[in-house]
């Protein structure tokens, strides 16, 4: 009966890829705080606020805090009629 759930957990994890059930404490290093899945090693970021893991969502807005400020340079006269200028060259 072993060797079935063995066999069943291998393709279960080829396929679906790993569940991190097995995870290390919270850690905080430069103001990350993440835990280890200890299966495959992947980082899952964490909210010591909340104590739950980040969504996608959260995580990218916290990446996006911490790059900086987005500075939106205005395109000069020049380079706009240089686009509009040239033909398509994309091909289907």
């Amino acid at each position: 009966m072993n060797i079935l759930r063995a066999l069943f957990d291998f393709l279960y994890g080829i396929l679906l890829g790993c569940r991190h059930d097995h995870q290390t404490r919270p850690f905080t290093i430069e103001q990350q705080t993440y835990k280890v899945c200890l299966d495959c090693g992947k980082h899952v970021f964490y909210s010591a606020d909340t104590m739950r893991p980040l969504s996608g969502r959260e995580l990218r807005r916290m990446n996006a805090v911490q790059s900086g400020e987005l500075k939106v340079v205005p395109v000069s006269g020049a380079t706009a009629s240089l686009k509009n200028d040239g033909e398509s060259r994309a091909v289907a």
